[in-house]
């Protein structure tokens, strides 16, 4: 895991959580005749899933699952829909034994970026929704000299949202994610003196993985 881009993928979110207070703390009494607009749920989640088959070996190298965490903005459009932006990361790692790597385990962070809507079915303390992304996904080996790989993906998602006040709440959730990969593409790739070198030649469409979170909800 690269631990200072993970620090700064952190220090991202806990600065839009800091911002948040603030808006939360500076907002005007106009708020309380007005329905609030904008929800950002930081997230704590795990996920599971996901393999690149090499075309070259015909193995398959499985992500392991771990903990992810991230962050959600909703914007209100009306009562019942709201569009949505996403991302989240998961450091993981693969297990490469076969390939020509000196540590057969790779760290690798996976991060999404999606961006789509909400909808929130009629409820009042309780809310169940459905949410459809669309975006990138990121793919960063923690490998010196081998660079990232950034493909299209999908999400769905479903859970409930619980209000315990206004401004608060609670959101559970279960989403999928596919990544649309290229067939026979290579990945985690170097130039150097040598010559080219990929890690892994592709021979699948796509990578699925799951993932189970909770959140809580502020709004303004």
């Amino acid at each position: 895991m690269n631990t200072h881009e993970s620090s700064n993928f952190g220090g991202v979110v806990a600065a839009l959580i800091l911002g948040l207070f603030s808006l939360l703390l500076a907002a005007p009494a106009i708020a309380q005749s007005q329905p609030l607009r904008y929800e950002v749920t930081p997230y704590a989640g795990y996920r599971v899933g996901g393999s690149f088959a090499d075309e070259a070996s015909e193995t398959e190298f499985d992500l392991q699952e771990s903990n992810a965490f991230g962050l959600i903005i909703n914007g209100r459009v009306d009562a019942n829909t709201q569009w949505e932006f996403l991302l989240g990361r998961q450091s993981t790692s693969v297990d490469t034994e076969g390939l020509s790597v000196g540590d057969p385990i790779l760290d690798l962070d996976v991060d999404y970026f999606q961006l789509g809507g909400t909808y929130l079915f009629d409820g009042d303390d309780v809310r169940p929704f459905v949410a459809l992304t669309l975006g990138a996904t990121r793919f960063r080996p923690d490998l010196s000299g081998f660079g990232s790989e950034t493909f299209f993906s999908a999400s769905l998602g479903g859970g409930w949202q619980f209000n315990a006040t206004k401004r608060l709440g609670v959101r559970l959730e279960a989403r999928a994610f596919t990544t649309f990969l290229d067939s026979n593409s290579q990945l985690f790739c170097r130039l150097d003196a040598g010559g080219a070198a990929c890690l892994i030649t592709v021979d699948a469409k796509t990578l699925t993985q799951w993932e189970a979170r909770a959140g809580l909800v502020f709004r303004f």
